[in-house]
């Protein structure tokens, strides 16, 4: 038992005697009456002396009695709940001019509130978890918890968090005093888990931190959740699973594009269990598609799809809070279209990196910097990389491959449908499920989280064992051999489908794991086609080489040596290298295609070419593939740059080596560009 409660017990000793009923009882409490109203009143003057000298009261009397031989007394809080005294209380120690001490007439310090725990935040901060009386509209009290930082007990910003709670504090600054220590002091020592990040508790898994607080599975030890809970009213339940499966989830199986959104909720959790990375999809089509529908109805099965949908036009620190909001989970980003080019550059590295930028703190040295496992579902009338060129920035092969693009249109008439299951036409569907989205939602992804969290509870190893199952019986579908990149693609569209046939497997979708496994290979088909072939990197580079000789290779950036007679050359400020045009009907020994040959300068060649590509590699790629002119050096070594022919270096006094290319496109398209 702690001092304040030795002396907490002492006094009640003292006071309790007779007290519960008749002539006694009513002394007592007009005694406690009278000291409260002595202590809010103020004391003037020669009284004041007085009082602060001597016991005034019943009530101080009564505390007094004691003799020298007794224990000191000792300063306590008492934290009341209900009725007319309900709020902290300070009963402080005086002491008489004769040396005997009394207890103050208490003093009222704020509304309840009592220290429930203590805990420390991923910041290394230290909390105090305190619960207290929340009155809403309806005017009944509801008890609620939060975690109140140590670091700002006593400043203004503290006192105004506790006001923000609904607590009233006393604004008597030696009360204020008072009430600083009461919150760093006294309470519980009990350890509590403080988390700013949504998801799993830990690595047990057995327990999932919804963004706002619910928690779903078994904890550890007592949680509390310090995150962002602006979308906490979106995290809800509406209707039961049974109602969802119905209306929503029987009309996802056989559609492939709602059911790879679908899968990507349920795959998320998954990530950190599996230790994969983060990524998600983009889904692209035309105004009217089905692509925002997709991702509602995927959204559908963990809350109220508006409320969670996020817009692309939002900050990069807005993105990060949402990300570490919805750790091991799903975050859903609608029109890409709507957002600054630079933001979603910015996000296309931190959210699906997996970790907030590099903050300082004002006192000197770093903040902690958050980390979180996402999906998410994107959607947009282009893919990524469209907006980025466009606005003059470069969607890079390591953010393709985490945000893969799939067509929204399924190709059978129906937009993002490829089954109507008995509607007569697709506006019939889309009004169905748009409206059943909306009032049905939120049951499936908690039973789900539920038997994640028990299965790892009970037997960790078999959860684990089924998953790998899943996902070898997924992967025997795709095609055998591909690129590095396409198969890192296809661990997302993997985790999708393992992540649905396991919420199949326990009845949670209505539909079977075989459909499931249908709908997501559809997918990833889709995306293959357009995408899978070769590794995205070599063809940016080809890419880019295609596009600056296209643009400038016949303009006044090259000088054209064949075409200018003994005076020389000439070519504008941002000149770029030498053009010697070819004879495509004759042939020529060196370029026997008759295709003009571009000599290109390093900064132009860096530049334009490489665009952060390193030089070694691009020069690799362009080399494979016949374009890029190499010759051989002493000890077997292979250079990458080329003289001018002589005879033209000669006449015009050219010396050095140029990156050489011959014709504007790469040799794989000659053919098509003779015909």
């Amino acid at each position: 038992m702690s001092d304040y409660e030795n002396s907490k017990n002492g006094l009640s000793d003292g006071l309790d005697g007779g007290a519960d009923t008749g002539a006694d009882a009513k002394s007592l409490s007009d005694g406690q009456n009278a000291a409260q109203e002595g202590a809010e009143a103020p004391a003037q003057g020669k009284g004041r002396r007085q009082r602060k000298n001597a016991p005034k009261s019943d009530f101080e009397a009564l505390q007094g009695i004691g003799s020298a031989d007794s224990e000191p007394l000792k300063a306590y809080f008492e934290n009341i709940r209900t009725g007319t005294r309900a709020g902290v209380w300070f009963y402080d120690v005086g002491t008489t001019k004769d040396g005997t001490e009394y207890y103050k007439p208490p003093v009222r310090l704020c509304d309840p509130l009592e220290i429930v725990g203590r805990g420390q935040g991923a910041d290394e901060g230290e909390y105090r978890v305190i619960e207290y009386l929340r009155h809403g509209i309806s005017g009944r009290a509801e008890t609620k918890q939060a975690a109140f930082p140590l670091e700002i007990v006593g400043t203004r910003e503290g006192w105004a968090l506790l006001r923000g709670f609904g607590i009233g504090v006393n604004q008597n600054g030696a009360t204020m005093a008072a009430l600083a220590n009461y919150l760093q002091w006294e309470g519980s020592a009990e350890q509590w888990q403080i988390t700013e990040r949504g998801g799993w508790t830990d690595d047990s898994f057995t327990a999932y931190v919804l963004p706002g607080g619910e928690i779903i599975g078994k904890t550890a030890c007592k949680t509390i959740y310090i995150g962002d809970t602006s979308k906490k009213e979106a995290y809800a339940v509406a209707g039961d699973l049974a109602q969802w499966k119905e209306q929503i989830g029987r009309y996802i199986g056989g559609n492939s594009r709602p059911s790879l959104t679908l899968g990507a909720v349920f795959a998320a959790p998954l990530l950190r269990i599996l230790r994969l990375e983060n990524g998600g999809f983009h889904i692209y089509g035309a105004s009217g598609s089905g692509k925002t529908l997709s991702g509602l109805l995927a959204f559908s099965a963990i809350g109220n799809p508006d409320g969670l949908k996020v817009q692309w036009k939002g900050t990069s620190l807005g993105f990060d809070n949402e990300a570490a909001a919805n750790n091991d989970g799903l975050i859903f980003l609608d029109e890409i279209g709507e957002g600054d080019p630079k933001t979603v550059k910015d996000v296309g590295y931190s959210v699906f990196n997996g970790t907030s930028k590099l903050q300082g703190k004002a006192a000197g040295g770093n903040r902690t910097r958050r980390t979180w496992r996402v999906l998410a579902v994107s959607t947009g009338e282009f893919d990524a990389e469209h907006y980025l060129k466009a606005a003059g920035y470069e969607w890079n092969a390591g953010q393709a491959v985490r945000l893969p693009a799939v067509p929204a249109d399924a190709g059978k008439g129906y937009k993002a449908f490829d089954t109507l299951h008995g509607f007569a036409d697709g506006a019939a569907l889309v009004a169905h499920l748009e409206e059943a989205a909306r009032s049905c939602y939120g049951a499936p992804f908690r039973a789900y989280l539920q038997r994640l969290a028990d299965s790892m509870a009970d037997n960790p190893e078999a959860l684990k064992g089924r998953l790998k199952a899943l996902q070898s019986e997924f992967c025997a579908r795709l095609p055998a051999h591909m690129d590095s990149q396409p198969a890192r693609v296809s661990k997302r569209f993997t985790m999708a489908a393992v992540g649905l046939a396991l919420a199949c497997e326990w009845d949670i979708t209505g539909f079977d794991k075989e459909t499931a496994f249908a709908g997501v290979l559809v997918c990833f088909n889709a995306w293959h086609e357009r995408e899978g072939a070769g590794n995205r990197e070599e063809r940016q580079i080809i890419a880019n080489a295609r596009d600056f000789l296209t643009r400038d290779g016949y303009g006044e950036r090259f000088a054209d040596l064949r075409n200018f007679g003994e005076d020389g050359y000439k070519t504008e400020r941002n000149h770029a290298g030498f053009r010697v045009a070819g004879n495509r009907h004759a042939g020529e020994r060196d370029n026997p295609h008759g295709y003009s040959t571009f000599y290109i300068t390093d900064e132009a060649f860096e530049a334009e070419i490489c665009k952060g590509f390193e030089r070694s590699f691009v020069c690799r790629v362009l080399a494979e593939c016949g374009w890029l002119q190499t010759e051989k050096a002493g000890g077997g070594k292979t250079r990458n740059k080329k003289p001018l022919p002589a005879a033209l270096a000669r006449r015009f006094n050219i010396p050095g080596r140029f990156y050489t290319l011959v014709g504007e496109v790469p040799p794989a398209e000659w053919g098509e560009a003779g015909a």
